[in-house]
């Protein structure tokens, strides 16, 4: 299975991090992971099942029948189902309502001309000052600095600085084999405009490429585009993430 989405390369990333994620626990309860074989057994698309969300990878277009057997036996007991939008094998849209993201890869990096914050490595001291950033994002927020402490000290994070106040933060948010993605960007409300969120994801995408890795953005709101475009990001696919109503 690992061999089967490493050669993928940046398609396989969000699956196989939440795979190595759910390994990596001692006790992953609701984690089975099924799978679809070619005429040689080879694994030819997969899903992870975890509680009631369901990931889907499917890039061999004539398992997509097989891998639509896989999902329409569970759909009943599902809230969410995720999956590039060339692998979805069936419409699910009448069931589900709808999130977009772009996902974008960069093999190069465009500096802006423009002088830019200092950046530097975020450490687990900046737990304070990262929950301030992060708090106003409800997606992104933790509970409390602590947490953050904590989470800088698993995740690589650069934060930008103006006048010696923290002001953007960027991490690598996942990583799979040779891929890492480039997220959580956030910057200071009262701070924006002035090139620190830039800043931070320059940074990010930087020490990817000099790793040799390969760096993912994904967004969701399609004007960011123009914005990670001129770094150097190019549109590679579109991920779905179909969200059942819990009213």
């Amino acid at each position: 299975m690992g061999s089967f989405l490493l050669a993928q390369g940046w398609a396989g990333l969000h699956f196989g991090d939440t795979l190595r994620r759910l390994e990596a626990e001692e006790d992953p309860a609701g984690f089975e992971l099924l799978w679809v074989r070619g005429p040689a057994a080879e694994v030819r698309a997969t899903a992870l099942v975890h509680g009631r969300r369901l990931h889907l990878f499917a890039p061999n277009r004539d398992e997509h029948p097989a891998a639509a057997g896989l999902l329409e036996e569970r759909l009943h007991a599902l809230d969410r189902v995720n999956c590039l939008e060339a692998h979805l094998p069936l419409d699910l849209s009448e069931l589900f309502s709808v999130h977009l993201r772009e996902m974008t890869v960069a093999a190069t990096l465009r500096v802006p001309a423009r002088q830019l914050p200092e950046v530097r490595v975020a450490t687990p001291g900046d737990g304070a000052e990262l929950w301030r950033i992060y708090d106003p994002v409800p997606w992104m927020r933790l509970g409390s600095p602590a947490e953050w402490a904590a989470k800088v000290a698993r995740e690589r994070t650069w934060v930008a600085e103006l006048d010696g106040q923290l002001v953007a933060a960027a991490r690598w948010t996942k990583a799979f084999g040779q891929v890492v993605e480039v997220g959580g960007v956030a910057a200071d409300p009262a701070l924006r405009r002035r090139g620190a969120g830039t800043a931070v994801v320059l940074a990010a995408t930087a020490a990817a490429l000099a790793e040799g890795l390969t760096p993912v953005l994904c967004f969701g709101d399609p004007e960011l585009r123009p914005l990670y475009h001129r770094l150097g990001y190019e549109l590679v696919g579109r991920e779905f993430a179909f969200q059942r109503s819990l009213v």
